[in-house]
Order: structure tokens, then sequence, then C-alpha cells
């Protein structure tokens, strides 16, 4: 599989990262099947042992500084398939609720990962508050798939975004918008698949405001019912942006 890259520690340079990283492996602070009483970080979902499709959602409650934790998804070989930062709606001293979506292509078989939830250390950037367990990745293909971006990759403001990937969609037709952290739409490009009703290769792109505000964003491909016009088949990736 194709890692995705992304430190959370580290500051990003100008274009995307397209060069796996290794997962570190830091001793755990806490457990799945710890004390939630008193554990920084707790996972409500996914379950542990649990076999899942991509985009799969992620839940739990974290008492961490500034409230900012991390959630990702390690394989086997210790390559980070997807990485998504979050903020919990309370932290330092109050206890939160956090929820966040990792989206990366499937495997052609099950693909068994570490599903990981910490902070990253204020003194030193070292992975902290630690909770894991292992999950399945389904092989099944959800109706749109983001091959380019991929979550972690880093970018410059007003650097190129190029948007490849698959969708298997009635009329082929969907949109895929830039989205700041309070889910605000910065831009939006309308996308047309090669072909209609049957998985097929799209690609286009998106060129970043040049005074976007360093942080993190997200690429987010959707299509719109055509009964009642709601969002459907969402697949949504965390870059980074860097001023």
């Amino acid at each position: 599989m194709t890692a995705c890259a992304a430190d959370p520690s580290s500051a990003p340079s100008g274009s995307p990262s397209d060069t796996p990283s290794e997962a570190a492996s830091p001793s755990p602070s806490g457990s799945a099947s710890g004390s939630r009483a008193t554990a920084a970080i707790t996972i409500d979902t996914p379950a542990e042992g649990t076999t899942l499709s991509v985009p799969f959602a992620a839940s739990g409650t974290a008492d961490v500084f500034e409230a900012a934790l991390t959630i990702d998804a390690v394989d086997e070989s210790g390559m980070t398939a997807c990485v998504r930062h979050l903020m919990a709606t309370s932290g330092s001293g109050t206890r939160g609720t956090w929820e966040g979506t990792l989206a990366f292509p499937p495997e052609e078989d099950p693909l068994r990962v570490t599903f990981r939830a910490y902070t990253m250390s204020p003194e030193d950037g070292s992975m902290a508050n630690l909770v894991e367990f292992p999950v399945t990745i389904s092989p099944e293909r959800p109706m749109i798939i983001m091959t380019s971006p991929r979550c972690g990759d880093r970018y410059d403001a007003g650097g190129l975004v190029m948007l490849t990937g698959t969708a298997a969609l009635f009329e082929a037709a969907f949109t895929v918008e830039l989205r700041d952290a309070a889910e605000h739409v910065i831009l939006t490009v309308p996308i047309t698949a090669a072909e209609c009703c049957v998985e097929s290769q799209f690609s286009a792109q998106l060129t970043l405001p040049s005074d976007m505000l360093p942080g993190f964003y997200d690429v987010a491909a959707y299509s719109i019912g055509a009964k009642d016009g709601s969002v459907e088949n969402e697949f949504i990736v965390q870059i980074e942006v860097r001023g």
C-alpha cells in the first residue's frame, strides 16, 4: 500500500509529501481496555477487532492539553495509511468529546491496521497518551475514492492540488470542496468522471488561495442524492497548508 506521510510534530515543507513515514513506536500510556475514568483519551468507535469499510468514522472522549489530539491507522509494516488532527470539544482539565473520519484507498485484500489516538507532547513533540487496537479494513470500494490528495499531504498557500481518483456515480458528476477547520467552504470544484455509473477515473486541479492561513484543511468529495438533494458518498481527506 502507499503510505500517507504526515509527521504531526514537524513544520511542513512546501510541496505535497509523497514519501511514506515510519510510524513511531512509543510505550502506550493508555489502552482501549484501560480505565476510562482516568485515561486522557478514550475511543468509543470503532470497536476493537472490527472490520471497517473506508471511509470510517471514529469518536471518543479526551482530556488533553489544549484539546488537541491525533488519530491514525498504521499497517503491519509500520506505515501510516491515514492521519487526522482533531480538536476535542474541551480539554486541559475538562473532558470533551472528539470525532473524525479517516479516508484512504482500500487494498485489494483485507488490510489489518492498528487504529490509534494520541497527543503530541508540547515539551518535545513525542507521542503521548496513546490508545491503540487492531481493526481490519475491508477491500470494499466506496463510490468515490481520492488517490490525490491523500490525508496528510502538505502544501504551500497558493500551491496547486491535483485531484485524482475514481468514481462510480449516476451521471458521473460530483463535487470537491476545500473546507477550513470550521467546515466553511473556501473553494468548490465540479468534477465529471470518465464514465457514468461504473468505476472510472477522474482528474482535476484546485489552486489554494495565496492568503490561506497555516493549518489543517479538508478536501471533501461528494455527490448529491437525486431523490432529496442530500450529500452522499462523502470522501474527506485532511491536508496541511503552510503560509
